[in-house]
């Protein structure tokens, strides 16, 4: 089956609900509601509660937290009641439904047609709502739209080596010089680079629930999966504003197991959108094999784990060519290829 199949994922866990612990009540039809799945992590949940209360708009927003654990449910509980705010919901699984299992139920219980899902470890800026609703007011043909996030440590600071902040201010220059504010994603984009992940993406709920949300046999790749059905169906935008913080710290990504699957998924994805764009297919496998061997190096330098490149290299028939100048060599090419195929 492909990945890109439409398949209904609520379906799965139809018969597991999900029980209303607290409820603000207040706001019974929100403008957004922004969602935060969690799991056995109180403390950075009251983080991310409090990254979201801190946002300066006067758009309508519920927050609402689905607890898909009842080992920690006193201390869930007690922090969500220690807020005291009227926007605040609870939910809890009555099992456990996966982490994806739990991203689709959040999306079942939004009562606002715009969503948003930020994880329980995860930080929004205080303008981030203010900032994309400005940009979905001018623009209503918009489906989906997503900024720009940055890296921060467990701690919640920013990665204050010289190395990273000289490549963080690059950065910086070309999106602020040589980027638009405000762009539609081409196809280009999703197939050359990684699709966006939850992290600061606002879509609707029933644009949502007609690609069957997120896969659970996509994993670890099911965000990746989800925001390139999305974009194929409805597009997507891009707000050229880092107004998100994804921390980094021991959790699943940090698995060897998990980093092989998400190889082998995003080979996988590349390999269901040849038939959506006009390049030849030998150029695309070439690129998404290189494209696999640099994200296998920047794994190891990211999380400081390696993965089993000679087991990878035989399953997937990964080229032994150096990885990091065949990739932009590749790039190029098929960055020109991308820019001659839409002039045609």
């Amino acid at each position: 089956m492909n990945i890109l199949d439409i398949e209904d994922q609520f379906a799965i866990c139809a018969d597991r609900p999900s029980s209303l612990i607290i409820d603000g009540g207040k706001r019974l039809m929100p403008t957004l509601s922004i969602m935060i799945p969690t799991y056995r992590r109180p403390d950075m949940l009251a983080q991310a509660i409090r990254s979201v209360l801190a946002q300066a708009s006067d758009i309508d927003f519920e927050i609402v937290v689905v607890d898909n654990d009842h080992s920690m449910s006193e201390q869930v509980d007690k922090l969500i009641r220690q807020f005291a705010d009227d926007r605040l919901r609870l939910f809890r699984n009555s099992e456990n439904l996966g982490m994806f299992g739990n991203w689709n139920r959040c999306i079942e219980l939004a009562r606002s047609e715009w969503i948003s899902i930020l994880n329980d470890d995860d930080l929004l800026h205080p303008d981030f709502v203010a900032e994309m609703f400005s940009v979905l007011k001018k623009d209503p043909s918009i489906s989906l739209l997503y900024c720009r996030s940055i890296f921060m440590d467990a701690r919640g600071s920013l990665n204050q080596q010289l190395k990273n902040r000289i490549k963080q201010g690059l950065k910086n220059i070309k999106n602020t010089w040589f980027l638009p504010q405000l762009s539609r994603i081409p196809i280009s984009h999703v197939y050359m680079d990684a699709p966006s992940s939850a992290l600061g993406l606002i879509f609707k709920r029933s644009h949502a629930m007609q690609i069957g949300g997120y896969k659970a046999s996509a994993f670890p790749s099911s965000d990746y999966v989800f925001f390139t059905m999305y974009f194929l169906n409805f597009g997507a935008s891009r707000l050229n504003k880092t107004l998100a913080y994804y921390r980094i710290h021991e959790n699943e990504t940090a698995n060897p197991a998990t980093g092989e699957g998400f190889i082998a998924k995003n080979i996988q994805l590349r390999r269901a959108l040849e038939k959506h764009v006009d390049v030849p297919p030998s150029l695309l496998r070439q690129y998404a094999q290189f494209y696999a061997l640099v994200t296998i190096k920047q794994y190891k330098n990211f999380w400081n784990i390696d993965l089993d490149l000679p087991r990878l290299r035989r399953e997937h028939g990964l080229s032994k060519l150096p990885a990091t100048p065949f990739f932009h060599l590749s790039r190029l090419v098929l960055r020109l290829c991308f820019l001659f195929s839409r002039k045609k």
